[in-house]
């Protein structure tokens, strides 16, 4: 894992893996209780989620292009990149280009520092997964006060539910903005508040170690067995989930549920998951069961952190 290498060399390339990873994620088959290509939810569809993807790419590219345009060494200061108004910004043109609600805030929130860390390294020449790894950690220290207002603001246009049991700085306390900005609260500060009850924060606060330690490694080894992006999008999925109990999960029904659906996971796992055809069966039958509860057991984090985990093998060379 650690001799692997960034191979994009462009910003068109770097939007292309951005793009794709959505894409990818969205339509892996069968990702037991989340929308996919065969499983709508009842006010929010597949084509929801298509538009709302399609809606942020130009956000991604006026952002990736200021990051390349803006940082010349690793030492400066990486605040200019101003996460927090990218979060505000394609969350606004989430919602306006569809119906369906919040379908990708989650994706924006695993994207935008991995992007911006990705466009870093092209303008730097720096492509080892240690550079990528250092760079992105910078980023999120360097996130500032403001960001965190922004991504205050990002979250109420969307309606997520909020970033978990945190008891202080509640995004629906109109005093929370007072707050944030008197104790001083930056980005990293706010995720590390929440980290114990929402896997996005704990990204943050641990430097992507979901994505970067325990997805990507699985992700790469399984393609290379399979040579099947499928199998590998939904196996991914199923170790992830299998592993972490899925914060929206935790949110909508509570922790014991959780533990459920992720024991449900690790079983199919242990049966190979959709790499055979026993553990295919089982995934359909997993998914009709999550599907029953109308998405109140839709593991919709562990698919954010899965479009992070397929973002960084393009980046790093996957080709199928």
């Amino acid at each position: 894992m650690s001799s692997i290498e960034i191979v994009i060399k462009s910003i068109d390339d770097l939007l292309r893996c951005i793009n794709l990873s959505s894409l990818l994620e969205l339509s892996g088959w069968p990702k037991p209780g989340n929308v996919h290509r065969t499983k709508n939810f009842k006010s929010t569809s597949f084509e929801h989620f298509l538009a709302g993807i399609s809606a942020i790419q130009p956000n991604f590219r006026i952002l990736c292009e200021k990051v390349y345009s803006t940082i010349d060494n690793d030492k400066q200061s990486f605040s200019n990149i101003q996460l927090g108004v990218f979060f505000k910004e394609s969350v606004i043109e989430m919602m306006k280009w569809q119906t369906g609600g919040n379908v990708i805030l989650g994706h924006i929130l695993i994207l935008v520092p991995l992007s911006s860390a990705a466009s870093i390294c092209i303008k730097l020449k720096k492509h080892s997964l240690k550079d990528f790894e250092s760079i992105l950690n910078k980023i999120i220290e360097d996130a500032t006060v403001n960001d965190t207002l922004h991504l205050y603001e990002a979250i109420k246009l969307s309606n997520p539910g909020g970033l978990g049991q945190i008891d202080k700085y509640d995004v629906n306390d109109p005093g929370a903005y007072k707050e944030i900005i008197r104790d001083d609260i930056n980005l990293k500060e706010i995720f590390k508040k929440s980290q114990d009850y929402d896997l996005i924060s704990r990204e943050y606060a641990t430097g992507f170690k979901i994505v970067l330690k325990e997805g990507l490694p699985y992700f790469l080894d399984s393609f290379k067995e399979h040579r099947n992006i499928n199998r590998a999008i939904v196996n991914t999925y199923m170790k992830l989930l299998a592993s972490h109990f899925d914060s929206l999960i935790v949110r909508k029904v509570g922790k014991p549920e959780a533990m459920k659906v992720s024991e449900m996971a690790s079983k199919i796992i242990s049966q190979g998951g959709i790499s055979t055809k026993k553990g295919l069966k089982l995934t359909i039958k997993f998914d009709k069961i999550l599907q029953k509860q109308n998405g109140k057991l839709n593991p919709g984090t562990t698919a954010d952190l899965l479009a992070g985990v397929i973002f960084c093998a393009l980046i790093f060379g996957l080709n199928f």
